[in-house]
């Protein structure tokens, strides 16, 4: 799976530069490291979902995708274009989770204090104007922080990294921590759900519609999904749907 979700990454990317950093993230030892311990910590020893290389693939690919769909509503300030936005979303979205390495509790700030020195010498190949990567850098802190929902950002380049995390909930990123013995709701919504699309809505400029194949799968909407997305008040943007096998569609926001 990870060299189609390259492929579809790299189909958001275009410059050269953006795709010279995106080859830094997932090839620098240290991170790849850190993302092999987050999945020590969460998946083998908590018994959690999958926090590593393939989820911070994911999630880079959920953000990019959602960020190409909101894209004029994302550029409204006139010191950052599109390109800043790309490699805000997708630096944050690939290190927002290495802070589980460390510990859960607060993985976010954890996230932020070891991501800085990765994302410094991003924008130090990135820009040649130190007060814009400055800022640039204030920006995937932000959106780091902010993933979980637990912190309110003021950009919109954090609620699309938040729910673009939050997509991450197909089955197979369940599967390991339930075949290691953990058996809950969590686990059980999960191995519910069968696909998770993005794509354009009609109300909103955006639509996530979660295919499950029983209501359990439920859960993971309204515990996971909905808190990150309310959260980082980006509920303005997008709208949930669940398709339930045998059901009718059911709406959320």
């Amino acid at each position: 799976m990870i060299p189609e979700l390259e492929e579809e990454i790299l189909g958001f990317l275009k410059s050269e530069k953006l795709i010279r950093i995106f080859d830094y993230l997932k090839g620098d030892p240290r991170i790849r490291g850190l993302l092999e311990m987050s999945n020590i910590v969460l998946v083998h020893r908590l018994k959690y979902n999958d926090h590593g290389m393939m989820h911070a693939m994911i999630t880079t690919r959920n953000s990019l995708k959602i960020l190409d769909i909101l894209s004029e509503e994302v550029v409204n300030e006139d010191w950052r274009d599109l390109e800043d936005s790309k490699l805000i979303v997708m630096t944050a979205s690939f290190l927002h989770d290495i802070g589980n390495s460390i510990m859960r509790e607060e993985h976010e700030i954890l996230s932020v204090f070891l991501a800085k020195p990765f994302v410094e010498e991003i924008l130090s190949d990135f820009y040649d104007d130190s007060s814009k990567a400055v800022k640039i850098g204030s920006m995937i802190y932000e959106a780091i922080m902010c993933h979980m929902g637990r912190f309110e950002p003021t950009s919109l380049e954090a609620g699309i990294v938040a729910t673009a995390d939050g997509c991450d909930m197909e089955k197979e990123r369940a599967r390991i921590p339930f075949q290691l013995g953990r058996h809950d709701i969590h686990k059980f919504s999960a191995l519910a759900v069968e696909r998770v699309d993005i794509g354009r809505g009609e109300e909103k400029p955006l639509r996530i519609t979660v295919g499950m194949k029983d209501p359990s799968g439920t859960f993971q909407i309204e515990e996971i999904l909905l808190k990150k997305i309310r959260g980082t008040r980006f509920e303005r943007f997008v709208e949930v749907y669940a398709d339930i096998a045998g059901s009718e569609r059911i709406r959320f926001i």
